[in-house]
């Protein structure tokens, strides 16, 4: 495990050291999200590759419904046992 010290600005904000932006590929604008786990914080960036596995787990198999479509159909259920 690396370890490298960082300053929080006045504004907050953090530099993330340059051979980590290099190593994962961290351009100015990159977006990421922050949690916390188990007292820790965790920095995640949102990249190209990120977006397509997350646009890639959303996609349905060959011959499921899409995940709207599947919630229009639970909602039309409910609303015919809602007029019973």
């Amino acid at each position: 495990m690396r370890s490298y010290r960082t300053v929080i600005s006045s504004k907050g904000q953090v530099v993330i050291p340059a051979e980590l932006r290099e190593e994962y590929g961290l351009d100015r604008g990159t977006r990421a999200v922050w949690t916390e786990e188990k007292g820790r914080l965790v920095l995640t960036p949102i990249t190209e590759r990120r977006l397509d596995e997350i646009m890639g787990f959303l996609k349905p198999g060959p011959g499921e419904p899409s995940a709207f479509e599947g919630l229009f159909e639970e909602r039309e259920r409910e609303r015919k046992r809602e007029d019973q």
